[in-house]
């Protein structure tokens, strides 16, 4: 069974101190074959919030894979937003925005969906969609193609609709390309579910992991373990920065028409 640690919106710059430490050790604890940062490493993309998001991430157990979030782009310096608008990103994290990563029964493709000329909102770009096919379709059979990206071509999990250009387009061009599963975050809030447009794909979504920035009263992130036909999603909430405890868990399973919700024993 290969096991993920699914992290997002840490942003560095407006963190719970009180949330750090533990989720480092929780993170080694339950031994992950790899951990994703769906975007938003930091608050406004200062150097000094970059490098306190890449010492932190020096500390996960990795390999790690992140994406850039719209908040990893400056927001008020538009003169650096619009000509190199992640620049400070790839000072600290490297080079590549969409990176990729093969671990057991499972392929990672990252996806750059911050869009410097709209700031929040998110965007997929053509070459990303064409990379993401390719890459994808290279994979061996049976295994999970999963995308990494910021923002979401869902609902969020109050309903609010996807922060996202053109989600139907979107959506058509995640399952064409393959896609089993995406993790993303962005919303600050941790939801699971499905699009009737794209039935073979699962949309896992999580909260924020350590930062002040509370939707829903709660930090959290996610382990998913990933096996033959099927995923299990474990929720870690924290509350009021007391440490993180085991919630809910979800199984899904891959059938002929798309992705199952089940009961987990």
């Amino acid at each position: 069974m290969t096991r993920i640690l699914h992290l997002s919106d840490i942003h560095f710059g407006a963190v719970d101190e009180r949330l750090v430490s533990p989720i480092i050790a929780l993170a080694h604890d339950l031994r992950p074959d790899a951990t994703v940062i769906s975007g938003d490493l930091t608050q406004r993309a200062r150097p000094e919030q970059f490098s306190a998001a890449r010492a932190f991430i020096d500390r996960l157990p990795g390999p790690v894979l992140s994406v850039p979030g719209n908040h990893d782009m400056p927001l008020h310096n538009l003169a650096l937003r619009l000509s190199r608008p992640f620049s400070r990103y790839r000072r600290a994290m490297g080079s590549d925005l969409e990176p990729m990563l093969s671990v057991p029964g499972a392929v990672l493709q990252g996806i750059n969906t911050a869009n410097p000329l709209v700031w929040k909102s998110g965007i997929l770009r053509p070459a990303s969609a064409a990379r993401l096919a390719t890459r994808f379709t290279a994979a061996p059979a049976g295994t999970l193609r999963i995308a990494v990206m910021h923002h979401a071509p869902v609902p969020a999990a109050d309903g609010t609709p996807a922060d996202m250009a053109d989600p139907a387009t979107v959506l058509a061009t995640l399952s064409g390309a393959g896609t089993d599963i995406v993790l993303s975050g962005h919303t600050h809030m941790p939801h699971a579910g499905f699009a009737e447009t794209a039935a073979g794909v699962l949309f896992l979504q999580v909260g924020t992991a350590i930062s002040t920035r509370l939707k829903t009263g709660t930090n959290d992130f996610a382990l998913i373990e990933l096996a033959p036909g099927s995923v299990t999603r474990h929720a870690w909430l924290a509350r009021e920065g007391e440490g993180f405890t085991a919630e809910v868990a979800t199984r899904f399973l891959k059938t002929d028409t798309g992705w199952q919700a089940v009961a987990v024993p």
